[in-house]
């Protein structure tokens, strides 16, 4: 765990797997749900309308649609996200399908390379000997 200040009230918290201390975290689940359960009694609502009704800012808005939890197919047609590698038009997430494949591919390259060039080093070093080995060959 790594000690973190919360970007919203910038207390100190134990970083686990969100960037928010608890109380923050909880706070934005509360302003999640309400922008969700306004979007879906509101559909094809516009950003600014669910900020100005929910109270919640568009910023957030956005990140949750960014984040994959809210789809841009229940928001107004003016409402477009653009793949962050190339623009093309998405309507949730932050890549387009292709891009994301590509991505998640040359990931994947990476890590096996890794694991390989890994392996080929344990390999060159050779099998290890341990101690209750070395006291057998001592003793004959």
């Amino acid at each position: 765990m790594v000690p973190r200040n919360c970007p919203e009230c910038g207390k100190i918290f134990s970083f686990i797997r969100t960037n928010l201390c608890p109380a923050c975290q909880e706070k934005d689940e509360a302003e999640f749900k309400k922008v969700r359960m306004y979007i879906i009694k509101h559909p094809g609502v516009d950003i600014v309308t669910v900020s100005e009704e929910t109270g919640v800012d568009e910023s957030k808005v956005f990140r949750y649609i960014r984040e994959g939890r809210i789809s841009t197919g229940n928001l107004s047609a003016n409402v477009q996200l653009n793949c962050e590698v190339c623009g093309t038009l998405i309507s949730m997430g932050r890549f387009c399908s292709s891009c994301n494949e590509r991505l998640t591919a040359g990931l994947r390259k990476s890590i096996e390379a890794e694991n390989k060039k890994e392996l080929e080093e344990k390999q060159k070093k050779g099998p290890r000997m341990y101690t209750a080995d070395l006291e057998r060959r001592s003793n004959k």
